[in-house]
């Protein structure tokens, strides 16, 4: 067996050389993926945000275009002189202000004739019925 010459390393010296500068690479790629994979996430966060502001800024113009649509719409000439009709009795000169109510009256005379027929029940009902109710009432 021929002995290694000393300017020439060994197998096994060669062999532990490139072992420990296999581990020395793993370990930088490891610190390297470790830096890129925190980037990566904090990428992802912000995208998220950016998206979620995105949308945020998409309704409140929709919100802001109604809203628009409303005020043009209350600053019409027709709208504020309705409104100043109705809440301020409001009238144009030499014009009549004539006002129905059809649904109080349409409700008493309902409530008349129930009380009618309430009463016409009463009237009808026996004798001692009447007394019973009248005393125990």
């Amino acid at each position: 067996m021929p002995r290694p010459t000393p300017t020439q390393p060994s197998r096994i010296r060669r062999f532990f050389g490139l072992k420990k500068l296999l581990v020395a690479n793993v370990i930088a790629f490891a610190l390297v993926a470790w830096g890129f994979s925190g980037e990566y996430v904090r990428y992802r966060r912000m995208e998220g945000e950016i998206d979620r502001l995105r949308q945020e800024a998409s309704q409140l113009e929709q919100k802001n275009s109604e809203l628009t649509e409303i005020g043009s719409r209350l600053s019409a000439g027709t709208m504020l002189e309705r409104e100043a009709r109705v809440k301020l009795n409001l009238r144009r000169p030499g014009e009549e202000v004539v006002v129905i109510r059809g649904d109080v009256t349409a409700h008493a005379e309902a409530q008349d004739a129930a009380a009618r027929a309430a009463l016409d029940a009463e009237a009808r009902a026996p004798n001692h019925v009447k007394w019973w109710r009248y005393f125990f009432r």
